[in-house]
């Protein structure tokens, strides 16, 4: 009887962590994903990751236009999973600048969070922007929160010595508790390197 009452302890408890469980991040296939595997916008992959949130299994793909192009186009798209090797593209946005490699995405810098609760996540990237390609001065750093599938912009430029934060006007339509996190985050970043 000792035994069972133990066991039922530890499956209950089991169910507790798997339920309350936000994302769970997972590779593999994200490592070795090609545009044959999924539509992505860009001509090339810069940063993918398997990203399964309480209700979904989701791809995150953040990709570019060729280098050496005309300008420089930067794509950050989220992929459902439907069914076994069907995912539609449910979030897209792009960043864009005239100079090609003035955009950089960067994936050391970066949130996942079931802030409201609802079994799906949020999340925030930061993209560096520089003024005239990789080797010139920073001049602007993006936060980008995607809250139910729309991209909510957030921004500090060289100007304020990237103390003052630019908000989207959709930003300020955010719940006050999704806000808060993600600006807790950004407020805690080195923008200027």
């Amino acid at each position: 009887m000792k035994m069972k009452n133990i066991l039922l302890v530890l499956a209950l408890l089991s169910n507790v962590i798997v339920k309350s469980q936000v994302t769970t991040v997972i590779d593999g296939f994200s490592t070795h994903l090609t545009k044959s595997d999924l539509p992505f916008s860009g001509d090339r992959k810069l940063f993918a990751i398997g990203f399964n949130d309480r209700l979904t299994n989701n791809y995150i793909v953040v990709s570019k236009n060729k280098v050496g192009a005309e300008n420089d186009l930067l794509y950050i798209e989220k992929f459902e999973k439907k069914q076994e090797n069907v995912f539609e593209n449910v979030f897209s946005t792009k960043l864009e600048h005239p100079v090609n490699k003035s955009l950089a995405f960067v994936n050391n810098r970066m949130m996942y969070s079931d802030i409201d609760k609802d079994g799906y996540a949020e999340f925030i990237y930061i993209v560096d922007q520089y003024k005239n390609g990789m080797n010139s001065p920073l001049e602007r750093v993006w936060g980008i929160v995607v809250y139910k599938n729309k991209a909510y912009k957030m921004w500090t430029t060289v100007e304020s010595q990237f103390s003052d934060t630019v908000f989207d006007d959709d930003f300020k339509t955010l719940p006050e508790k999704v806000k808060t996190e993600f600006l807790d985050f950004w407020n805690q970043l080195n923008k200027h390197k």
